[in-house]
């Protein structure tokens, strides 16, 4: 089976036409939804905060009675704290001691810091006039009633969480989270075991464990597929298996051309419709994707570099499009590579490891980081995000801005 490379822009808007959304809603306890993708619009049925209340401690006046008796000394008739409200009303040529969070009280509108207003027993005066609102956070300052906490389809954040929290809410509608099954492939492959010393002829998987965070840290369930070896029987096994029983499936190793490499035999054998299996890229050449119904198959390289980078351009947009109906497109940022690197033009689309760093005037610029080579796992450790260098250009210039897409 001979499939020509295409270039990855066009990689991934098959993607993009082959998925629909699969995953289902369901209701969960606010405490339980980090990481998670919202289902509906949330909105706030309250205003936040409630009522206008003092930003800072201090004493609570009329900005009008003030503005026009701006020597006068005002009698203090009571004070309010957080949770403790003046049930009162100020009336004209009256101030309240109140504490910062407490509920404005009736006939005040402006709150001087008191360390900035002169106190004598009951009485107290103010060094300059003040507008209405002055230290006063107003009702629905946070949140309007109404007004969206989150939005359909986003992911739900710490931030998230508590401003639910803040509006009296304890559940929110999600997506059913993804069964994502992962496989490695090799006869080359082990477990690694505390002590274990390294068998002969073989190393320790890196890709599984991986992959298995990635998905995990993205809110979603890995189903392990183990390591399969070099067999057309087991890896076909697998592949049909995991199919039926996941969202998605994800391999690594095996995905080129060679006489081992078993992936595309396995794919046709089940009867998948392959999307692409070349991929004009580096790292990442040889990953392939497929849809077996309408579960995406995704065989990606062996190199470990090349597995973290296929799994943010094609698989993380995947799983998002398969719990939204969204493509989601990638979070970037243009910033200017420090340094000069070459490139050979028209031939592929090249993303580098790169850490953010500041020149002496005090610019962000970014700088290829970490040891060359798909297969140096370390290179990831500390990487900032993954530069793109466009398949068009040739030589980057240093100062030159380029596509980032920040981890």
């Amino acid at each position: 089976m001979t499939i020509a490379e295409i270039r990855y822009e066009e990689a991934r808007a098959r993607l993009d036409k082959a998925l629909q959304q699969v995953s289902a809603e369901e209701i969960v306890s606010a405490d339980k939804a980090l990481s998670r993708i919202s289902a509906q619009s949330l909105a706030s049925a309250i205003n936040l905060p409630a009522q206008a209340n003092a930003a800072v401690d201090g004493y609570c006046v009329s900005s009008a009675y003030l503005e026009k008796h701006p020597d006068h000394k005002f009698t203090l008739i009571g004070e309010a704290k957080a949770g403790h409200p003046f049930t009162g009303q100020l009336k004209d040529g009256e101030a309240l001691w109140i504490f910062t969070g407490a509920e404005m009280p009736k006939g005040a509108d402006c709150v001087m810091m008191q360390e900035y207003c002169d106190r004598q027993g009951q009485e107290v005066s103010f060094p300059r006039i003040m507008r209405s609102g002055y230290n006063v956070r107003p009702a629905g300052e946070n949140l309007a009633k109404g007004e969206e906490i989150i939005a359909q389809g986003e992911v739900i954040t710490p931030a998230h969480i508590a401003q639910v929290a803040a509006a009296g809410l304890t559940q929110i509608p999600v997506r059913r989270p993804l069964r994502v099954g992962v496989i490695s492939t090799g006869d080359e492959l082990s477990e690694g075991v505390q002590k274990q010393p390294m068998p002969q002829g073989q190393i320790f998987d890196s890709n599984r464990p991986l992959l298995k965070q990635l998905i995990i840290q993205a809110g979603h369930q890995v189903v392990d597929g183990g390591i399969i070896g070099d067999n057309l029987e087991d890896l076909t096994k697998a592949y049909k298996t995991l199919s039926q029983n996941c969202d998605v499936v994800i391999s690594s190793g095996g995905a080129s051309q060679g006489i081992e490499d078993h992936s595309q035999n396995a794919i046709k054998a089940i009867g998948a419709e392959v999307l692409f299996w070349r991929v004009a890229m580096k790292p990442g050449r040889p990953v392939g994707a497929a849809m077996m119904g309408q579960v995406p198959l995704f065989l990606l390289p062996g190199n470990p570099v090349a597995v973290f980078v296929c799994f943010q351009l094609f698989v993380l947009p995947t799983i998002f499009k398969l719990s939204t109906g969204v493509f989601s497109p990638l979070k970037q940022l243009f910033i200017p590579m420090g340094v000069a690197l070459d490139k050979k033009p028209n031939e592929r689309t090249e993303f580098v490891r790169v850490k953010l760093t500041l020149t002496n005037d005090g610019d962000t610029v970014m700088l290829p980081h970490g040891r060359k080579g798909a297969g140096v796992l370390s290179s990831l450790t500390g990487a900032d995000g993954l530069a793109e260098l466009p398949y068009e250009a040739g030589t980057i210039n240093a100062g030159q801005k380029l596509p980032v897409i920040l981890l």
